[in-house]
């Protein structure tokens, strides 16, 4: 081995501690044979499946007092590297993250430069990337409620403690987060690892939404819909020309046979049309759930309520609404309600169902919204929502690429 090679194992060898490689071997697999206390352990190297010749055993100092600790533990490593058929940067990454799963996201431009993203790319990709891991851990924690509400404690506190963004990868211009307990922690790794299978597996049904809603038709539906709709501020980024989801999985712990094996890539274009598809599947579940609830009721009495026409929201709500604007209004017949002529309404998910709000505006704010809605832009809306026999509105502020405005 070259003297560049090996400096780069010097360098791993004095960055992390014996420890830290013990755990890691012990996650993946290998068997620790004898142990002596403060002094060395010794490692075999997982046993191959069909073979008949004894794992090869491997020396790991602990005590970092010794003279030759640094050879020796250069060695061992050397050594694990060589059974994966890795080099020293890709050990230390693995070492880094134990029984951890990661998610890459990969961002592709047009004119080949994958090396560097701007700020306002980066902060998109992050405020999504966020969002479709938080729907995954609400739709595990609590596969029967909606996204909206109180955070689930699991899936809380998975998001606080066990989700983390890591070092970008070598080649292109790749975030990784990196997902679960690093040591093995019972049913939090366990959990960790559903919320991924979960999301790997959603995010390999979106993209059949704009061919097919039966993509749709089995207990994921709800979540493979959030997702089609978190989904679509990287439609309106221009900055790349596709993007690239993959995952993974931690070795010495197979992932379920139905997560996709090849990377699932999309462009801006295939996003914008499943975002459609995905407000689409969303109705078509909805107008299916009251079509099943009238069929079971023709062939007898049903104890649960009557499915009503209009979404089950309280009658007035302060809440946060996100969606595309639908329709611009101008009634000179509403300034004795609404003190405005000018009004618009923005298509929503609320409490799991897709609603329309028309909400009052001002002049100027009429302008902004003509100009979201020709460039397909989302707005959210923070106020009170009102639930009339007519549908619903809201007052309250509106905002457009992050400056409020009040009404």
């Amino acid at each position: 081995m070259n003297q560049n090679l090996m400096d780069d194992y010097h360098a791993l060898a004095s960055s992390i501690s014996p420890s830290e490689v013990s755990r890691y071997l012990h996650a993946q697999g290998w068997e620790m044979i004898d142990r002596r206390e403060g002094l060395l352990e010794e490692w075999a190297e997982p046993a191959i499946i069909g073979s008949e010749s004894e794992s090869e055993v491997h020396l790991l100092p602990v005590n970092q007092e010794y003279r030759d600790f640094q050879r020796r533990f250069v060695e061992f490593l050397v050594a694990v590297a060589a059974y994966y058929e890795i080099d020293a940067y890709e050990l230390s990454h693995r070492l880094r993250l134990g029984a951890s799963d990661v998610l890459l996201f990969r961002v592709c431009h047009d004119d080949a430069v994958d090396d560097v993203v701007s700020i306002d790319e980066a902060n998109d990709v992050l405020s999504v990337m966020r969002r479709i891991i938080s729907v995954s851990a609400r739709y595990t924690a609590s596969p029967n409620k909606g996204f909206t509400g109180r955070m689930p404690p699991q899936a809380k506190e998975y998001l606080a403690q066990h989700v983390s963004l890591g070092h970008t990868r070598p080649g292109s211009f790749v975030f990784p987060f990196i997902s679960g307990p690093r040591i093995l922690q019972g049913a939090k790794t366990v959990f960790a690892r559903r919320v991924m299978e979960n999301l790997a597996i959603a995010l390999d049904r979106v993209r059949s939404l704009p061919v097919s809603q039966h993509a749709v038709l089995d207990e994921l539906s709800p979540l493979v819909v959030a997702l089609a709709g978190s989904l679509q501020k990287l439609a309106r980024s221009p900055a790349f020309s596709s993007i690239e989801i993959s995952f993974m999985w931690a070795p010495g712990r197979e992932a379920s046979d139905e997560v996709p094996v090849r990377p699932i890539a999309l462009q801006p274009d295939e996003i914008r049309e499943i975002g459609i598809s995905g407000v689409r599947a969303k109705q078509y579940l909805q107008d299916r759930n009251i079509h099943d609830y009238r069929l079971a009721a023709s062939r007898g009495p049903v104890v649960v309520p009557r499915v009503p026409a209009i979404p089950e929201v309280p009658s007035v709500v302060d809440t946060e609404i996100t969606g595309e604007i639908i329709a611009l209004n101008i009634d000179d017949r509403r300034i004795s309600d609404w003190g405005s002529r000018y009004s618009i309404v923005i298509r929503s998910d609320v409490r799991d169902s897709v609603i329309d709000v028309e909400m009052p505006v001002e002049e100027a704010e009429f302008t902004a919204a003509a100009e979201a809605r020709n460039h397909g832009a989302a707005v959210t809306a923070v106020g009170t929502l009102v639930r009339t026999m007519g549908g619903f509105t809201m007052r309250g502020r509106l905002n457009f690429n992050g400056q409020q405005q009040s009404r």
